[in-house]
This record gives structure tokens, sequence and C-alpha cells, in this order.
């Protein structure tokens, strides 16, 4: 089952090797959920979520104050917010595998590239 320091442990790879990814904040951390920020410019960044008690992750790109895309596991079921409707859910059967986060983070790295949003 992925963990906090799954989570965490992935972070920091990220940092390391996805080169939009500025910087990493530990927004808030308890025994069982962990939210980080990973800022790729100001206004614009990543916000990760993980319940361990719940098996929860969320993953969200946030422009400004609004997730504008994002990925969750919710209940052992993955659904996405696209791009454009990020209010509506789309079942997700495929998931984002062993490293969710640096999946998440390679889905996003094309939404700044296609959207221009850099």
């Amino acid at each position: 089952m992925y963990n906090i320091d799954a989570l965490q442990s992935e972070a920091r790879e990220s940092f390391d090797k996805v080169w939009f990814i500025q910087s990493i904040e530990v927004i808030e951390r308890t025994d069982q959920t962990l939210a980080m920020r990973l800022n790729i410019k100001a206004g614009l960044f990543v916000q990760a979520f993980i319940g361990e008690i719940t098996g929860s992750l969320y993953f969200a790109l946030i422009e400004g104050r609004q997730r504008i895309f994002g990925i969750d596991l919710v209940s052992g079921e993955w659904h996405r917010h696209p791009f454009g409707n990020p209010q509506r859910h789309e079942t997700l059967t495929a998931g984002l595998g062993d490293k969710p986060l640096l999946s998440f983070l390679a889905r996003v790295e094309e939404l700044l590239l296609d959207e221009n949003l850099l």
C-alpha cells in the first residue's frame, strides 16, 4: 500500500528528475496524512495529498486558487478532473501505477507545454 513515506520519497525524486519543479513544501503532516505543494512558478503548483486511513490520494494542478486538472484515488477507484472542465469526474481505469506522483507529473508536463502554461 502507498503511504506517507512513499509519497515524500517520490516528491524528493521528482525534485531531482522533473525539470519544472522549483521547490517542495510540506503544507501539513499528521500521523495519517500529508499535504505537499510542488511549486512550478508563482501561482502555479501541484498539490499532493495522501490519507493513509482511507487510502486516498489526491493530485491537483492549481493555477491561482483553482484546480485546473487533477487525478484522485478515492475508495479504491481512480478518476480524473480533466483540463478545461475540472469539476467533471472521469473514470481512470488504469490508475497511475507504482509511482503515482511521477505519473501525474508526466501528465502535468504535457499540459504545461500543450497549453502554454509556463
